[in-house]
């Protein structure tokens, strides 16, 4: 029997008076999100552990909006300055700080669209940017440039147009549709795109990329399981980055898609002072197994503006992994995932 447990989230209890119908709704979260000063004030008022300082938090406004899932934030240990969630979610000024070497457009993925929208970076592959949206808005978000920006949200012909360009181009045989995220489509819209890009004849492969089984795990219903099963050989890419958002809720998320014959793959993002600990990601990675989850990369954190203080060093994350092959004899085992430093333009290199 597996020493980790998978808990029910508690919500906070600005909501604990939620009907539990309501708070398992995906759609019931996303209206309720805390988008607002006023809320982080109401929620202090409500929960005297939970303190913010609000001035702190309207200087990263002008950048990058925030946005947070009442599931997400009642992850939060609010006594906890320092609680993994509460950095990845809630914004702070140092974000504010901008180093000469940080880009806007870290992967220059601009520079590299045929067609607006579509990244085509490498030559069998491409990304589709197909909306703005979020279910939380990351704090250390590679596309915070246009992430949460309505006007960046590709329009219907946009998108027929980048549906086009792939069907043109027949060297590419992977699609990634991305964005914001692809589950932020009603399940019509994503049903649409997905029959679009499947009946193109040389593309083979599809990739969903969504941090939603994080969090907003209500979103995988049995509906858009259905939706995308009939879509093979599709995989889902998320982005679990610490033991804390691997809750009983997640867990049910990534088994549904699993039962339903979907690949999921995970992709951590290595962020100072939440999950750069040999413990912390040994205890993640053997979570996301039991949750049918594959441990697929761990991303030094770009080199996008605002972020330097999520970054760490590149040196200290390769001994971060040496010690989980050696210590935990992970070297025969499929569950160590390939390191990876992303580079301006010139694409992903994996270090270990």
């Amino acid at each position: 029997m597996s020493k980790y447990e998978f808990r029910p989230t508690r919500p906070h209890p600005a909501w604990i008076e939620t009907p539990q119908e309501q708070w398992e709704s995906w759609t019931w979260q996303l209206q309720n999100r805390i988008t607002k000063l006023d809320d982080f004030k109401r929620i202090s008022q409500v929960d005297s552990q939970f303190q913010v300082d609000l001035e702190d938090i309207a200087r990263t406004q002008t950048d990058f909006d925030f946005a947070i899932t009442p599931y997400y934030f009642s992850l939060i240990e609010m006594a906890n300055s320092n609680c993994p969630i509460r950095k990845q979610a809630i914004p702070s000024s140092l974000e504010n700080k901008k180093l000469d070497f940080e880009l806007i457009d870290f992967p220059k993925e601009e520079s590299m669209m045929p067609v607006p929208g579509l990244t085509h970076r490498y030559p069998d592959r491409a990304m589709l940017y197909t909306t703005h949206h979020c279910a939380v808005y990351c704090r250390f978000c590679t596309r915070k440039r246009k992430v949460s920006d309505a006007s960046t949200a590709l329009r219907s012909q946009q998108i027929s147009q980048a549906v086009d360009y792939i069907r043109s181009t027949k060297q590419i045989r992977e699609v990634i549709l991305s964005g914001g995220d692809i589950f932020s489509l009603s399940n019509d819209a994503l049903g649409e795109l997905l029959d679009k890009v499947r009946s193109i004849e040389h593309v083979e492969i599809i990739r969903l990329g969504t941090r939603n089984l994080v969090t907003l795990p209500f979103r995988v219903t049995d509906q858009l399981v259905s939706i995308v099963k009939q879509f093979h050989p599709i995989y889902v890419h998320t982005h679990f980055n610490h033991p804390v958002e691997c809750s009983l809720e997640a867990q049910q998320a990534c088994l549904k898609l699993r039962r339903a014959g979907i690949q999921v793959n995970n992709h951590t993002v290595m962020l100072k002072g939440i999950n750069d600990k040999v413990e912390t990601l040994r205890e993640l990675n053997q979570r996301l197994l039991l949750m049918g989850v594959q441990p697929y990369y761990i991303y030094h954190c770009d080199l996008t503006y605002g972020t330097s203080h999520f970054r760490t060093k590149i040196s200290d994350d390769l001994g971060i992994l040496r010690s989980l092959r050696e210590k935990f004899d992970w070297s025969k085992d499929s569950s160590l995932p390939h390191y990876m430093v992303d580079t301006p333009g010139g694409g992903k290199i994996e270090l270990f």
